[in-house]
């Protein structure tokens, strides 16, 4: 029993020590935090106290700016400043000295663009060396030079070389394209002044002559018309298409050639088309053979060569009358006053279904056969005799009215032309020679695949 009792008791002093070691140790905390939050405020309060003195010790900023005195005092006497063009010559010149530039690195004087009174020696100069008879040259070569158009003027013509006063040939401003080979020593165009008025007259007689392949446009100074147009010598004849041909291709005649057609357009439409010109004879179309529509251009044969001449034109002249109504006509004819004369109307040809025609004289039909299909060789005269033997009727020259082309002794024994227009749909791919479908004989080749 008293081991018992000794165990309980010292359990409970066990126990009395560790609740004892306990609140020493929360008496502890509670201590250093107190310390600390009073630590804090005293932190504190120091930096709002140093922040006071701070903003009292600065003074306040100043939100307007300072007076400016009322007068300015001005120098007149210095130089004018240059401007900002001129002071960027000035910073190039300095940065690319020329060579003319001092030993010692003095920068080059630069001009600025100051208006001068015309009193220098340079204006004098050139005001001199200008006179009232100027010639301007045009499309110059990017070759020429003013020693090479000096030698150009004085050679071609009787001009001496003290009458030649003044060359002013302006050099190219812009770099030339990165594809050129040669560096161009112009712009294109010079001034040349002389000193007589002959002078000049004799170079404007110079204008189109070449000049390194290049027709020069010589003129007066003063004149500002461009090159003159060409004589017009040669007849010219509109090809339906806005342009001109200095030569018709073919003479006058009752066929007419018309290309341009649309595919819909028939023999019909033409006849109609055609029919304010005069009177048609025939009319041949290009047509496709699977679907029978227009190729796209067609003969057409007049009965005389007035009406084919208008078709080519594209226009003919006819009476006022004939664009009336029926009502306006009936009405008119009571009405007619014969005493002033009818002015006649133009009525266009060179349209049909919206689509602008080409129109053109075409070739005889006899012409247009042997340039197809006569290929004859030229006898010893130097004529083709087997143009007049193949054409002509009855003659020697003749097989069942086809042509024969053969040698020249009446064409007996040669091969006799065919015109491909008279074979059948198909007949040339029956008569042509088969291909052999036996075997082939061996060539004692043999070829081995590895």
């Amino acid at each position: 029993m008293s081991s018992d009792t000794e165990m309980s008791s010292a359990e409970e002093i066990a126990v009395v020590i560790k609740k004892e070691r306990r609140e020493k140790k929360e008496k502890k905390d509670k201590k250093e935090k107190k310390e600390k939050k009073r630590a804090k405020a005293e932190s504190k309060a120091e930096v709002a106290e140093s922040d006071s003195e701070d903003v009292a010790e600065t003074p306040a900023k100043k939100r307007k700016r300072e007076a400016l005195p009322e007068e300015l005092e001005i120098d007149v006497n210095l130089p004018e400043p240059a401007s900002k063009k001129a002071a960027r010559k000035a910073k190039k010149a300095k940065l690319n000295p020329t060579p003319a530039a001092d030993a010692d690195g003095a920068a080059p004087v630069v001009k600025t663009e100051a208006k001068t009174d015309g009193n220098s020696a340079e204006d004098r100069e050139n005001a001199a060396k200008r006179s009232e008879y100027g010639v301007w040259i045009g499309n110059l070569p990017w070759s020429a030079t003013k020693e090479s158009l000096r030698k150009f003027l004085t050679d071609n013509t009787e001009i001496p070389d003290d009458q030649i006063t003044r060359i002013h040939m302006p050099p190219p401003t812009r770099p030339p394209p990165p594809s050129w080979t040669t560096k161009p020593m112009n712009k294109g165009f010079a001034y040349v002044d002389f000193s007589t008025e002959l002078s000049m007259y004799s170079a404007i007689a110079l204008t189109e002559m070449k000049m390194d392949n290049r027709a020069l446009l010589i003129k007066n100074a003063k004149s500002f018309d461009g090159r003159p147009d060409k004589p017009k010598t040669e007849e010219t004849q509109d090809n339906g298409r806005g342009a001109k041909d200095a030569k018709p291709k073919n003479p006058p005649n009752k066929r007419v050639f018309v290309g341009n057609l649309s595919f819909d357009v028939t023999q019909e439409d033409l006849k109609n088309h055609y029919a304010p010109c005069g009177r048609i004879d025939n009319i041949h179309m290009a047509t496709f053979e699977d679907s029978g529509k227009c190729k796209g251009f067609a003969w057409v044969t007049f009965r005389d060569v007035e009406a084919a001449t208008a078709a080519v034109k594209g226009f003919v002249f006819k009476d006022p009358s004939a664009f009336k109504n029926k009502k306006d006509k009936d009405e008119s004819d009571s009405e007619v006053d014969t005493s002033k004369p009818v002015k006649q109307r133009k009525w266009l040809v060179n349209k049909l279904m919206g689509r602008e025609l080409r129109r053109e004289f075409a070739e005889d039909n006899h012409t247009r056969y042997h340039k197809r299909f006569g290929h004859e060789k030229e006898g010893a005269d130097g004529e083709n005799a087997g143009r007049e033997r193949g054409f002509g009727r009855g003659g020697g020259g003749q097989r069942g009215g086809r042509q024969d082309f053969g040698d020249s002794n009446g064409g007996r024994g040669g091969k006799r032309k065919v015109d491909p227009r008279n074979i059948k749909s198909g007949a040339a791919h029956m008569s042509t020679q088969r291909a052999s479908q036996a075997i082939v004989e061996s060539q004692g080749k043999k070829t081995t695949f590895d």
